[in-house]
């Protein structure tokens, strides 16, 4: 299972690029991993980018913030979830400034939020790679996460 880590943005931070690339390589001991990037336009564009990306046998989380919290460990038993059930990609997407389009939500398998709070999207980005890296690691028992 391939996981994907696709946001909304334009330009380069080099903070949040940095801590994104350490925590990706540590993921792709786990699983292949990639982030995406969909460049700013309208919700309906940007909705479009990531909708017409998806994989015939791939999953959409759509982090919102009116979405359902999760827990890390909850994230390790949707990765599990997705890897029993043969999925091909499970995709996590951060939308823009507005948020994901209608549609985005309603073609998403889930709909979960990082926070909250309102993150700034570099921050959502790193805490999302993050986050993934973790459940990884509490899949296979690894000492990283202490629950």
């Amino acid at each position: 299972m391939r996981l994907v880590a696709s946001s909304v943005r334009s330009g380069k931070l080099p903070w949040a690029d940095d801590a994104c690339a350490d925590w990706a390589r540590r993921i792709t001991r786990h699983f292949p991993f990639e982030e995406r990037v969909i460049r700013p336009s309208t919700a309906a564009g940007e909705a479009e980018a990531l909708l017409g990306a998806l994989p015939a046998r791939g999953r959409l989380v759509a982090l919102d913030e009116r979405g359902d919290d999760i827990s890390s460990t909850g994230l390790a038993a949707l990765l599990e979830r997705c890897a029993q059930d043969g999925v091909t990609s499970l995709v996590f997407a951060i939308g823009g400034p507005y948020g994901h389009a209608p549609e985005v939500r309603e073609r998403a398998w889930k709909v979960h939020r990082l926070s909250a709070m309102v993150l700034a999207h570099a921050v959502a980005r790193v805490v999302l790679v993050e986050q993934i890296y973790r459940a990884c690691t509490i899949r296979k028992g690894e000492p990283y996460h202490h629950a």
